[in-house]
């Protein structure tokens, strides 16, 4: 979960987006940009309903950012397809662990469909698989929003070449 930043001058206040990179205190107007804001290795900021947060990424793992909130049901009819058809002939998913990972991530986006998300290796491969398994039963429903799909495979990709501790 992201944590909203508190102002460093004020201690009271939240950041919210001002402009292009900047931020001011709701509650004194304190400003400061991205660069002025201190973040771990495992950290990024986020902005949420307008508000900086800052939110722990572990190592491998993945932030998607939805722009829209259709993205989630797009999402999870892929992931809902997949593992109806896992189910019934057990041939989506080679491991148990991504059928699982699947189940996790259909539960999240049912939850949380504005994000952001922190996906692991081991679901954003489940994703994957299950966006290629509607590709292929759906190709019409599948190219729906193939620039978000792009930015799901990108992730995917992203987290394969990093190490990992799942």
């Amino acid at each position: 979960m992201p944590v909203p930043l508190i102002c460093d001058w004020c201690h009271e206040g939240r950041y919210q987006v001002r402009a292009a990179d900047t931020y001011a205190c709701q509650a004194c107007g304190n400003q400061t940009t991205r660069a002025a804001l201190p973040v771990g290795d495992h950290e990024r900021l986020v902005t949420v309903a307008g508000i900086l947060q800052i939110l722990d990424v572990p190592d491998g793992h993945q932030v998607i950012t939805p722009d829209r909130r259709c993205y989630a049901p797009h999402l999870g009819a892929s992931l809902a397809l997949a593992l109806r058809l896992h189910r019934a002939r057990a041939t989506v998913f080679s491991r148990p662990e991504e059928a699982e990972a699947a189940e996790d991530l259909l539960a999240l986006l049912d939850t949380d469909e504005s994000g952001p998300w922190v996906l692991s290796p081991l679901q954003l491969g489940a994703l994957t698989r299950a966006m290629d398994v509607r590709s292929a039963a759906l190709p019409s429903a599948a190219r729906q929003h193939p620039e978000f799909d792009t930015k799901v495979r990108k992730a995917h990709a992203d987290s394969q070449r990093l190490p990992t501790n799942d």
